[in-house]
């Protein structure tokens, strides 16, 4: 088993983390890779992506108390603002060669999108309202109560 699922099965704390992907490159392009068991660790139940964003817009703004995430910017660039019980960090993608893991109860906000910007997100849990945190106060009371 890779080392986030020894952890996920242990039940121990994932923390975000950003994978540089494999690429495969020849004189027909490129071809990159995430693989379920490696970058990703978890199985894919949802897949959507974020687009067309207007310029100056934000996305996310909330934590998901179940569902693990994994980002790719397949186009253009996104900064990603995390933040867990350990603080906050910025992860700037702006590669298709780049992909961020976002584990449950991580609150995420999305900004500065570009232009051309394409946020790929695969999801470990089909969509449900009632597993979203939209609230920044109630995530942060809950997070300090863990």
């Amino acid at each position: 088993l890779s080392l986030f699922l020894q952890l996920l099965t242990a039940n121990r704390t994932v923390y975000p983390k950003m994978d540089k992907l494999k690429t495969f490159t020849d004189s027909r392009g490129k071809l990159t890779i995430t693989q379920v068991g490696n970058e990703i660790p978890f199985s894919i139940q949802r897949a959507y992506w974020i687009y067309d964003v207007p310029e100056g817009e934000e996305r996310g703004m909330h934590a998901n108390r179940i569902s693990y995430q994994y980002l790719v910017a397949v186009s253009g660039s996104v900064d990603i603002t995390l933040e867990n019980r350990d603080g906050r960090h910025t992860y700037h993608l702006d590669s298709k060669e780049k992909g961020l893991l976002v584990p449950p109860l991580t609150w995420n906000e999305l900004t500065n999108f570009s232009r051309d910007a394409v946020l790929l997100v695969f999801a470990s849990h089909p969509y449900d309202t009632g597993t979203y945190i939209n609230s920044h106060e109630e995530f942060l009371k809950l997070i300090q109560s863990r």
